[in-house]
């Protein structure tokens, strides 16, 4: 073999290891994580004692939106690692789940860093899981208030087909967004406002204040039935 050749296909090997070790990878096969780029999450998904998970699903979700956003399948190999693309996240920030130690854990990670999810230094955000009912009114007098039916699902995300939302003055309207480890909201709704707050898992309370683009605002207060 002329020397050329030799050096186009060892070339083109690397490549190939390259491309193997980016944001995709982290099956079942590996015993680590692969190597991510910045528009990567990888880590490791461990039970209450230390030891590796096998075999379950990573995904990342949006916070601003509480949509599953990471565009690759992310299985835990033997050992417990993955990495899986962020890439369409729109964000630095992103929540990760992943099945662990009995129940769903998160943990709110940066793009491009180290993802952990450990049930003994994360929370698991299924205590936040059921329908919520929730109310806003405005601070400014004469301004719109309502009510919402919050169905948060055990990761964390709201679902945005079962929400039920009632304006005084807009009439109907959906909220998404998702709720992290720590309880901390973060949603949008389809009548432009943004709404942020903090969960309560021991006494089954949020509160929080919201915000629309025409420059109203208030506060919201919601309760488990």
């Amino acid at each position: 073999m002329n020397n050329g050749m030799w050096r186009y296909r060892h070339a083109a090997a690397l490549g190939l290891v390259a491309l193997l070790a980016g944001c995709g990878g982290g099956g079942g096969g590996g015993s680590t994580a692969a190597t991510c780029t910045a528009d990567c999450l990888s880590g490791n998904v461990t039970d209450g004692s230390g030891n590796g998970v096998s075999g379950v699903y990573v995904t990342a979700t949006n916070p601003s939106t509480g949509q599953t956003c990471s565009a690759s399948v992310g299985t835990t190999s033997s050992a417990g690692s993955y990495s899986l693309s962020a890439s369409n996240c729109g964000g630095s920030t992103v929540i990760v789940s992943a099945p662990s130690g009995g129940g769903t854990v998160v943990n709110t990670c940066t793009v491009g860093q180290t993802c952990n999810i450990n049930p003994g230094t994360t929370t698991s955000v299924a205590a936040y899981a059921g329908t919520w009912t929730a109310n806003y009114s405005s601070s400014t007098a004469g301004g719109d208030s309502g009510s919402c039916s919050v169905v948060v699902k055990q990761d964390g995300t709201i679902d945005a087909t079962a929400n039920n939302c009632k304006s005084t003055q807009s009439g109907d309207f959906t909220l998404s967004g998702a709720v992290d480890a720590q309880g901390v909201f973060k949603g949008t709704t389809t009548l432009n406002a943004t709404y942020v707050g903090t969960f309560n898992a021991t006494n089954h309370s949020a509160v929080g204040t919201w915000t629309n683009t025409s420059g109203g605002g208030g506060t919201w207060a919601a309760t488990l039935p």
